[in-house]
């Protein structure tokens, strides 16, 4: 019998996993009309029963301390999610359940909103801290500006362009853990630890982080350079028993890395574990036994899953849902259950975190409403062959502001850095923020033409996920069928309407995350004569306001 049926024994018979994980944690769900799933909250949850621990997580918060909008703002058909509400749901949580702790999974900042990214996700790590946070593994959005903003971010202090507004930024209360990062001499960046010891209910639970070996494609490699990230699985295994000898009973890992049920998004369940991938099995498989929880992320989906006797869950994003882990302590053996606890607005927001978040909203507010331009068409971040319309304009941005001071003819931007749409109407500032939160250098350098069809062809490098560039002054057509090297079609690329010449030599733009090899463009890299310009969001907004009304430009990327 699995560790989650043994723990439901009891409950109804004929129910599904997700169902009895919910009656082994929190009691029976509210019924729910058919096909819509049930919910389940904080409301209603059991008492605790003798020798119990709980682990409250999250992952991917992203500095969403504003409740979400739209699609990200719901779980199936709940609204969810705000940082004021996940402190109340916590705080019912905790009073139920005193001896317990909070834990996150990692992305807990980078790729935030304006009201936590223009004050350099500092608001984050401080809500972080009010709500107790006791570890965090570091996810690769942590790594956005390398390893020493890490490192004040995690000590205090202010950042290079000055303090933020309010009290004087103290860092983070938590440990951030990386047990698979490391430079050549095997140790962690600054203020970075593999693993640490949290104590709860008399109890020592040795909880060990790691983060995706893919960050070293997802951020800017001057930030990361001399360091590695090595296989999770082995990273944990390492460290097993340091955690042992120094007293631990059981072993928590804070994995930042995930997967997905196979079921159509509307209607998955978010305690469900259907159709799982082979990744997360191989994980838990590989991974040693004294490890009994993975708190998964990175893939912002939800599950709760058991593989080779180890509760696997994940908790979407956003801080719309809390994975309540249950640990009970009997007889010299530990058992584990979990549920994922969906962080509805049907509560009282919390009154010392709704302060927090107002006042950088409030300090945010002017700049983020200043008009900049106006499209008359929606923007969207996603196009029908992998072009985005709006990084199309992105790059239209980048090649204005240097082709002349530069002698750019083309312009590429990456599909990771396209963060939201911009809607038709008046484009403000906090829009184009939050499409481009990363602040990164426009950048130009020189290419021959051969460089340039390789650079082209490096987008399907990774056939089942190709990351399709948008462009500017460059068009072409691909043929996904076509042998891997040969996607694009050979006569079709046109710099400037003229056919490509593979020994003539172009000036291109692009941002300094894939000038420098980012997302697996390392053709970038071998360009010479390097130019650096303004920021990428200068650029844009420079753009918009000397452009006039903006639409979404035709197609040049064409699928065959």
């Amino acid at each position: 019998m699995s560790v989650l049926r043994r723990a439901a024994a009891g409950c109804a018979a004929g129910l599904s996993l997700v169902l009895l994980a919910a009656c082994a944690g929190s009691g029976e769900p509210a019924p729910a009309p058919p096909g819509v799933v049930p919910l389940v909250s904080t409301d209603d949850l059991p008492a605790p029963g003798p020798g119990e621990v709980h682990l409250f997580g999250f992952n991917d918060l992203h500095g969403h301390l504003e409740p979400p909008e739209a699609s990200n703002g719901l779980v199936g058909e709940y609204p969810a999610g705000g940082a004021a509400y996940l402190a109340t749901h916590l705080d019912r949580l905790r009073a139920a359940y005193p001896d317990s702790a909070v834990l996150s999974a990692g992305d807990n900042i980078g790729a935030s909103p304006l009201v936590s990214s223009l004050f350099h996700d500092e608001p984050t790590v401080t809500f972080l801290n009010e709500t107790g946070v006791a570890a965090s593994a570091v996810g690769n959005h942590e790594l956005d500006h390398g390893v020493l903003e890490l490192a004040r971010l995690s000590k205090g202090g202010c950042a290079v362009d000055g303090c933020s507004p309010g009290a004087p930024f103290a860092g983070a209360r938590f440990d951030f853990l990386a047990a698979n990062l490391t430079n050549s001499h095997g140790e962690p960046p600054p203020e970075v630890r593999p693993w640490t010891m949290v104590e709860v209910g008399g109890h020592k639970i040795g909880v060990v982080g790691t983060v995706t070996p893919d960050t070293v494609n997802l951020v800017f490699p001057e930030g990361i350079r001399g360091y590695t990230f090595g296989d999770q699985a082995e990273a944990i295994n390492k460290y097993v028993p340091a955690m042992k000898q120094a007293g631990a009973e059981t072993v928590v890992a804070l994995v930042h890395d995930g997967g997905a049920q196979g079921t159509p998004a509307k209607t998955t369940d978010y305690n469900g574990c259907a159709d799982i991938g082979p990744e997360l099995p191989d994980l838990a498989t590989r991974t040693d036994p004294a490890v009994q929880v993975l708190f998964t992320a990175h893939s912002h989906q939800s599950y709760v899953c058991e593989f080779d006797g180890k509760v696997v869950t994940q908790g979407a994003s956003y801080g719309r849902l809390i994975t309540d882990v249950t640990l009970r302590f009997a007889e010299g053996k530990v058992t584990a259950t979990a549920v994922n606890r969906v962080v509805t607005r049907d509560v009282e927001p919390d009154p010392s975190v709704t302060g927090l978040v107002g006042f950088f909203s409030g300090q945010a507010a002017p700049r983020a409403g200043r008009v900049v331009g106006t499209a008359t068409t929606p923007l969207p971040r996603a196009g029908a062959t992998g072009e985005s319309p709006l990084g199309a304009v992105i790059a239209d941005a980048m090649l204005e502001v240097t082709g002349e001071s530069a002698q750019a003819v083309a312009a590429f931007m990456n599909p990771g850095g396209v963060r939201a749409d911009i809607d038709p109407g008046p484009i403000t500032y906090g829009a184009i923020y939050e499409t481009q939160p990363f602040g990164n250098q426009v950048v130009t350098l020189t290419l021959t033409g051969r460089q340039i069809l390789e650079l082209l062809e490096q987008q399907w490098d990774n056939e089942s996920k190709p990351a399709v560039l948008s462009v500017a002054g460059i068009s072409y057509a691909y043929d996904e069928s076509a042998a891997p090297g040969a996607k694009v079609v050979g006569d079709s690329v046109r710099i400037g309407g003229q056919p490509l010449h593979e020994l003539a030599t172009y000036r291109v733009s692009t941002n300094n995350f894939l000038a420098s090899g980012g997302d697996g463009f390392t053709v970038f890299t071998r360009g010479t004569d390097t130019a650096v310009g303004p920021t990428d969001l200068d650029a844009l907004e420079t753009y918009l306001r000397e452009k006039g009304p903006i639409a979404a430009p035709g197609q040049r990327v064409q699928h065959r």
